[in-house]
């Protein structure tokens, strides 16, 4: 995500070389939004811009150029600094677009929500335009009980709210922002409070979860209860350890209204507070206790453990001894 700014960052590849247009775009997707590569049949006459403005929690753009293919796969995600989510607006083009386990094509009109530590493979099959929020996890998680809800559905103008948050996206350039008669905040709550409207009826209009979708939801969190220490974990070794493949996995927890890296993510921090809160461990640094939930670096633990429970390690610690 952009550092903060009350500027707009314009970028276009007609300000390189041909012939480094595409690895120009790729930094440019990378630094402005997430970590990507990005190909084309064409390289030569590749094109593509973008502008964008970070205001706090939330980064608007407003980006268009010719066909290509935007993938995020092992490596990007390891580059990957910061846990976002995007909402993104088709305004013009054909996409298909691949991400935790779903497979669907996009048009005019149709919202796209993805989670920056999932999968995603874009295929933009015409020349195309779009408007891109990508909103921080604390600003997401204020407004969604779930954003499992949304990922990997198509939020289309079939549903009533679905049609009002396109129509709003779509007036949401970083002009806009920049210009706008009301206060910034007061529009960035509204993306909030109509992202909340839109996930609760999707999450209505689908059927209730299966028993058989429960039952392997349970299985799958015994099973990552058991196993979140270890730091490389991914979704494919719980699937394979219980004979389903990942696919099967994903989608009875989406049935569920829930995600592995949430899951995942929860084991860990539920991990790290029993170990903060328990005088065995006093002579453990907070750190080395991160490491042993699962967490690889201190930093994010730190930030993770405060995001889900409002206190740090330390504060969790010293509550214990007050």
């Amino acid at each position: 995500m952009l550092a903060s700014t009350q500027k707009i960052v314009r970028l276009s590849t007609s300000d390189v070389a041909p012939a480094d247009r595409l690895s120009y775009w790729s930094s440019v997707v990378s630094s402005t939004l997430a970590p990507s590569t990005v190909d084309s049949a064409d390289p030569l006459e590749f094109e593509s811009e973008i502008a964008a403005l970070a205001l706090g929690q939330v980064t608007f753009s407003a980006a268009r150029g010719s066909a290509q293919r935007s993938i995020r796969a092992r490596p990007e995600l390891r580059r990957t600094s910061e846990h976002c989510f995007n909402l993104v607006l088709v305004q013009s083009g054909s996409w298909q677009v691949a991400q935790g386990g779903t497979r669907g094509r996009f048009g005019a009109g149709d919202l796209i929500f993805y989670d920056t530590r999932n999968l995603l493979d874009c295929d933009l099959l015409l020349p195309w335009s779009d408007i891109n929020l990508q909103l921080s996890e604390q600003f997401v998680r204020k407004w969604l009980p779930n954003p499992a809800w949304l990922i990997g559905r198509r939020i289309s103008r079939d549903f009533q709210w679905g049609r009002v948050l396109s129509s709003y996206v779509a007036q949401l350039s970083p002009e806009l922002m920049v210009q706008a008669p009301l206060p910034q905040s007061m529009l960035i709550d509204q993306i909030g409070a109509l992202l909340a409207l839109t996930a609760t009826e999707i999450h209505r209009g689908r059927a209730t979860s299966t028993p058989v979708e429960r039952s392997l939801r349970d299985q799958v969190r015994d099973r990552i209860k058991q196993r979140c220490p270890e730091t490389s974990l991914q979704a494919a070794d719980i699937a394979n350890s219980l004979n389903i493949s990942k696919r099967t996995l994903h989608r009875a927890l989406a049935g569920c209204g829930e995600t592995f890296g949430a899951m995942l993510i929860q084991a860990r921090v539920d991990v790290a507070s029993r170990m903060l809160q328990s005088p065995l461990f006093d002579r453990v640094t907070t750190a080395e206790i991160g490491r042993r939930a699962g967490f690889s670096d201190a930093s994010h633990f730190t930030k993770i453990v405060r995001m889900r429970t409002g206190q740090t390690p330390l504060q969790i610690r010293r509550a214990r001894h007050s």
